[in-house]
């Protein structure tokens, strides 16, 4: 296979116009693109008190930005330590996180894509079918694959630095690895997306194609936030993350618990109960 011109190839773009995916979500998109914008309560236009803009230094998250990113995921954010992509109002769109959780386990994802509207608009791009298309280059272009594996190494290198900034440290369980495939494969186009947004163009191709693939939906010279995540009552405070000393067994080297479906759980809770109940008997 040749090597083939940067950017989505018409049939990709062909497919993402005419027909959605079945099942891929509705990308969030902003209210008012028609006429005068309605009041957007999600921006972040007016300095905070204290700064000179969004942030004095734009990589530190503030609290503000730690409530946004949790709304955003609709779960509580843990060990976010920078925000490297910020929306032109100010919000975040990509949340870095620690290499080391604070419960201990080693976190390969460093960047991670937050912003609704972007991840909506990606989710469309993958449920088309473009990392497909994207691996099947990276075995036919030798320069596309280069770049690619170069983007690698950036990343393991940020992910380094991200840890000396903030204190981690090295972390060998980790060492070697980046995330969303890289460096030979495509598996999550929300990593490549979140590396482009936070690295900027230039460092991760295929983060830089999925960037333009989703110009229909989201642009970096424009805010999307109006609408995008709500914005009444407090922020959600239940975790159901599944990143945990479980979540990564073949780093941590412990074996993830067996999730059991609820009519497994049922007969255990059954099974346990009438054990309880013989040894009261006995």
């Amino acid at each position: 296979m040749g090597g083939l011109p940067l950017g989505i190839h018409p049939p990709i773009s062909n497919r993402l116009k005419a027909a959605p995916a079945a099942g891929a979500p509705d990308p969030v998109l902003p209210t008012g693109q028609e006429g005068a914008a309605p009041v957007d309560q999600n921006r972040v236009d007016a300095p905070q008190s204290g700064t000179d803009g969004p942030a004095a230094d734009h990589r530190t998250p503030t609290a503000r930005d730690l409530d946004v990113l949790s709304r955003q995921l609709g779960r509580p954010v843990r060990d976010v330590v920078e925000i490297p992509a910020r929306c032109v109002c100010g919000n975040p769109l990509v949340a870095a996180t620690s290499p080391r959780l604070s419960n201990g386990t080693p976190f390969p994802t460093t960047f991670y894509l937050t912003h609704p509207v972007i991840t909506s608009a990606v989710s469309r791009l993958e449920a088309a079918g473009l990392m497909n298309e994207m691996n099947d280059r990276l075995v036919g272009d030798a320069e596309l694959a280069d770049r690619y594996r170069s983007a690698h190494e950036a990343y393991l290198q940020s992910r380094a630095e991200i840890g000396e900034r903030s204190g981690t440290g090295p972390v060998p369980e980790i060492d070697g690895v980046s995330a969303g495939g890289m460096p030979t494969r495509v598996k999550c186009l929300h990593v490549l997306v979140g590396h482009s947004l936070a690295a900027g163009p230039g460092v991760n191709p295929l983060g830089d194609e999925a960037i333009d693939a989703i110009a229909e939906w989201w642009t970096r010279d424009r805010c999307y936030c109006d609408g995008a995540w709500d914005t009444d009552g407090e922020a959600p405070s239940r975790d159901l993350s599944r990143h945990g000393p479980q979540g990564l067994p073949d780093i941590v080297g412990r074996p993830a618990p067996v999730r059991k479906n609820r009519a497994e759980a049922s007969d255990t809770t059954d099974a346990s109960a009438a054990g309880a109940t013989d040894g009261a008997a006995q």
